[in-house]
């Protein structure tokens, strides 16, 4: 069986095929050039709208400079070939000093061997069947939506391209039949000229959505297909016109029509999930993706941006839960870094997460923060996986909670299942730094060293400048008992991280170990001439004094960090690096004080 989807638009006694730049008329072709068969097409895509001449130029000719004359030119040879009489225009009516638009009655056909549906507004109606798909009995699983491009010379619209591609992206991953690459892995492709059937080979899907947004006067025109990764044929494609008021209605809109072109069955909460609204305000919407955006650069600036930006939303949109789950990351974050005491962070980080589940109890971000919370702080494991759970059955695809479930499981020491759960977030956000180094320190808790170099050297492929893989790196070596090598790499991290606080608690951990006492003393002064003007968290030193060997010192930080509740202390259960102190009482003492399993105490 021919299995492939013709797509066509008819109009008058001609057709016009895109994919084969063919022009009939009853049946016949019609000789034209490149140029010409290029302009016709844009002109029928947009038929009833007037299109300015500087707008069709550059949506034909790209990036090359024309004089408006060879336009012209090209009207004239399109005019000649339709057969068009000079008196009365039947398909390209002339705008005066302004542009063109095709008048002619358009129908746009997508056709197959068993069904064909057709539309004579523009948008294309569609069914595909299991076995037209080429993907077998399945149908389509798994799905990358590739970032929107913004086609309209006007730069501030960006944010609409964005916001639809976010808000496909949001609605689809709700759907637990249905794998969805992760925003974060999809926005770097952001920009880029790409294949879409590369693109999804290399992110191992059934299928890629593309498209692009034109800004015209007070419309948006929305153009977008879906495309078989394995044969690279066009399974659905639409377009659609709206006033730029009805962004969220549309973007809706468009999130319900593919999803039933996928053949998900929305039935009772994926369907109600699919359909919700977060925000009733463009701007605070807007402002959500700019926090969000800070946020995943996982750095003290992108954390502060981030938190005034979800400030900002809310501001606007009291009532916007996505974004108070955003501020409860901002402050989670902050907290995990380092960046600011527990105390300070801790408890807003909680507020937020409950005011967004206050809004809407449905909401996996706002149930994720929340489990971080109970996790890093309140110490309440049993709640905190509860709230896990109840995140990755509401969305499977949310990757950050997998990760950060992941983190969960590995304090408490169930090693094999994290590696699991963070490889599940591996593949919903295959290009993520933070995901792909957290594969890496799963794997560096287990003890599998030469397995976790090998990822955060595929991590730095997608970022050079990522310290936190460099680092991991370094604390591989050290385990492996080359610390000259160790060294050298938490010396690359330090530069690349600008004295980021961790990096010299470990490299002065290192230097403890190595016998390089005056080093180790060396980053524990920086430590302490930091601690004047920010915060400092007390685990970092008890990991210098445990490198040097002198424990008294080391369990009274950790003793001072089990005061503050630090974040970074429960992870001391699996570090290797601690294992000096694992045969001390102090330490199955400790470890009972915040009520994780001591059976890992002993090395």
């Amino acid at each position: 069986m021919n299995r492939h989807v013709k797509h066509y638009f008819e109009f008058g006694p001609f057709r016009l095929d895109p994919a084969e730049c063919l022009l009939l008329r009853e049946g016949q072709p019609v000789p034209l050039t490149k140029k010409a068969f290029e302009t016709l097409l844009v002109l029928i895509q947009y038929s009833g709208y007037m299109l300015e001449k500087e707008e069709l130029i550059r949506m034909v000719w790209q990036d090359r400079f024309i004089e408006e004359a060879t336009l012209a030119q090209n009207i004239f040879t399109l005019r000649k070939a339709l057969g068009e009489d000079h008196h009365e225009r039947q398909y390209i009516e002339t705008v005066p000093k302004r542009g063109y638009r095709f008048i002619a009655k358009v129908k746009e056909v997508w056709e197959n061997n068993t069904e064909t549906m057709v539309g004579d507004d523009g948008g294309a109606r569609i069914l595909l069947k299991d076995e037209e798909t080429g993907l077998g009995g399945n149908g389509i699983q798994s799905l990358a939506v590739l970032p929107l491009v913004n086609a309209s010379a006007d730069p501030n619209i960006e944010y609409f391209s964005d916001g639809i591609t976010e808000g496909i992206i949001n609605s689809l991953a709700r759907l637990s039949q249905l794998h969805v690459i992760a925003r974060s892995t999809i926005f770097r492709y952001k920009g880029k000229e790409v294949d879409p059937q590369e693109v999804g080979r290399s992110l191992n899907v059934h299928a890629v959505l593309t498209g692009r947004v034109f800004h015209m006067g007070q419309r948006l025109i929305i153009s977008i297909e879906l495309v078989d990764v394995a044969s690279g044929w066009q399974l659905w494609g639409e377009q659609h016109k709206i006033e730029t008021s009805d962004i969220f209605e549309e973007q809706e809109e468009i999130s319900k029509e593919i999803s039933e072109k996928l053949r998900v069955k929305l039935v009772g909460a994926d369907k109600r999930l699919l359909t919700r609204l977060y925000a009733e305000n463009t701007e605070a919407y807007q402002l959500y993706l700019e926090g969000r955006y800070y946020w995943n650069k996982r750095s003290e600036e992108g954390f502060k941006r981030g938190l005034l930006k979800f400030k900002e939303a809310i501001d606007l949109d009291p009532n916007y839960a996505l974004a108070y789950a955003g501020l409860a990351d901002c402050y989670n974050l902050l907290n995990g870094y380092g960046i600011l005491a527990p105390e300070e962070t801790a408890p807003k980080a909680k507020a937020a997460a409950l005011r967004a589940l206050e809004i809407d109890d449905t909401l996996t971000e706002a149930y994720t923060s929340l489990a971080w919370v109970k996790f890093v702080y309140d110490w309440d494991f049993a709640g905190a996986e509860a709230e896990f759970n109840r995140a990755i059955a509401l969305n499977p695809n949310y990757a950050t909670a997998h990760h950060w479930y992941a983190l969960y499981l590995l304090v408490i020491g169930e090693k094999e299942k994290s590696l699991s759960e963070i490889k599940r977030a591996q593949k919903l956000d295959p290009l993520s730094l933070i995901i792909n180094t957290a594969v890496a320190t799963n794997l560096y808790y287990m003890g599998q060293y030469d397995a976790a170099i090998e990822q955060c050297q595929k991590t730095l492929e997608l970022n050079p400048d990522f310290f936190a893989a460099q680092s991991m790196i370094g604390m591989c070596w050290q385990q492996k008992g080359m610390h000259d090598e160790a060294i050298a790499e938490f010396e690359k991290a330090l530069k690349l991280s600008g004295t980021d606080r961790e990096i010299l608690a470990v490299i002065g951990h290192a230097y403890g170990v190595a016998g390089r006492r005056d080093d180790a003393l060396r980053m524990l002064a920086q430590l302490e001439e930091q601690s004047k003007q920010r915060y400092v968290s007390p685990v970092y030193r008890a990991l210098i004094y445990t490198g040097l060997g002198e424990k008294d010192q080391a369990f009274a930080w950790l003793d001072m960090a089990y005061q503050e509740r630090c974040e970074t202390l429960i992870i001391c259960n699996a570090n290797p690096m601690f294992d000096s102190l694992r045969t001390d009482p102090r330490f199955t003492d400790l470890l009972r004080r915040i009520g994780l399993p001591t059976s890992q105490a002993e090395p």
